[in-house]
């Protein structure tokens, strides 16, 4: 798992810019894993899985997948 911007504060203390960590989960889905880190759907803006854009949070996960996640984009 890697997790970008002010999505970063769920990673573990240590983990590096960029950085992906493990999540141990048993078959579960991208939702499991947001609801397991404290992240809502709100906040999970951009979710990718081995890199390809999924839309929905329901979408299953395997063992050895990366799953990346980015919170709504802003600017000014």
């Amino acid at each position: 798992m890697k997790l970008y911007a002010t999505l970063r504060c769920f990673a573990p203390e240590g983990t590096e810019i960029g950085e992906s960590f493990p999540v141990e989960i048993d078959d579960g889905t991208v939702k499991q894993v947001l609801s397991k880190l404290g992240i809502s759907e709100e906040r999970a803006k951009i979710i990718m899985v081995n890199g390809v854009r999924v839309k929905d949070a329901d979408a299953p996960l395997k063992e050895g997948d990366l799953l990346v996640v980015f919170p709504p984009v802003g600017g000014g």
